[in-house]
């Protein structure tokens, strides 16, 4: 089931389990910090792949709203339960925390920005779906901090409709961080249930 292989001119060596480990984004941490030789780079390269182009995909899409949408209008039909309604977001995802004032917008680029950096080095010694899960989360936060940063607030266009019941306005940016925080809730429980299978370790 486990196997371990060293990979030619590096002193890394890399642990897999079948499926669990997505290609291009599962080494073993211990090489994070000290190699991007081989299957290290290419798990980086992955990883930086997958955050530019959640990013990238969060920006386009709110400038297009932007574009062709009327702020604060009647929603405009889109799919089942989520239809289109613009309006633009000073606080967090999911609109919480919302605050007006210059020291709440820019307390809240602050945090986000060093939540943005948490996650760059969690990531960077990160492995599998755990990396997977992280680089969803990265890219949500950085294309959050970038709109908030160049605009003051972040713009929202998709809203969860029910009925009359409209809880929240989101963006592609929220979609990637909960998508993130599902894959780290698996990815936890999947790891707790080998470590369970598999027993205690002989000393």
């Amino acid at each position: 089931m486990v196997d371990r292989f060293a990979v030619a001119g590096s002193p890394c060596r890399f642990r897999g389990r079948g499926p669990l480990s997505p290609v291009g984004l599962g080494y073993h941490p211990g090489c994070a910090a000290g190699s991007f030789g081989g299957e290290g780079l290419k798990a980086a390269l992955a990883s930086i792949f997958l955050v530019s182009c959640g990013a990238a995909l969060d920006i386009g899409s709110k400038a297009w709203a932007r574009a062709s949408l009327v702020a604060y209008g009647p929603p405009i039909e889109f799919l089942p339960l989520i239809p289109l309604r613009l309006t633009f977001n000073t606080g967090v995802s999911f609109s919480l925390l919302s605050s007006d004032s210059d020291v709440g917008r820019y307390l809240l680029i602050a945090v986000t920005g060093v939540i943005a950096a948490v996650m760059a080095i969690w990531l960077h010694r990160s492995q599998g779906w755990q990396r997977v899960g992280l680089s969803f989360i990265l890219a949500g936060a950085m294309g959050n901090l970038l709109d908030r940063t160049a605009r003051g607030s972040v713009t929202d266009f998709l809203s969860l409709r029910i009925g009359e019941w409209e809880p929240f306005v989101f963006n592609l940016a929220d979609v990637w961080i909960t998508i993130g925080a599902a894959i780290l809730l698996a990815a936890s429980g999947l790891q707790s249930k080998d470590a369970a299978a598999e027993g205690p370790r002989p000393r």
